[in-house]
């Protein structure tokens, strides 16, 4: 598997925002993926590559360090929305996304952003 750095630039930026879904919502909130407790809700934008195989999300309890090796991620497929569930309570994690083509090269991570578990 080779890292390509120019395949990252085809993943838009991921700020705070557009990435992540806080959950556990509130009364209003209708019942949906994004209202279990003990997860993570991740929404990205797609990248506009022919080659497009795939997806992988990253998380980890400290900046910059994830629990699995680089190309190891978990696999999510061609889709733009995640549900990480089994988190643990009273920790913040955080959470980058690659991208992956028919080749196996893959993106460097997006932006890093966190949401913490109550």
């Amino acid at each position: 598997m080779r890292i390509v750095s120019s395949f990252k630039a085809a993943i838009l930026s991921l700020a705070l925002p557009a990435l992540l879904t806080a959950c556990g919502g509130g009364a209003e909130s209708p019942p949906s993926a994004t209202s279990l407790p003990n997860a993570a809700a991740l929404t990205w934008d797609a990248v506009p590559a022919t080659n497009l195989s795939g997806y992988r999300v990253y998380y980890g309890t400290t900046p910059g360090t994830y629990q699995q090796a680089p190309g190891q991620g978990l696999s999510v497929g061609n889709i733009t929305t995640y549900t990480l569930m089994g988190l643990s309570n009273g920790t913040r994690y955080y959470f980058a996304v690659t991208a992956f083509d028919t080749a196996g090269n893959e993106s460097g991570y997006s932006n890093e952003v966190f949401k913490d578990i109550p």
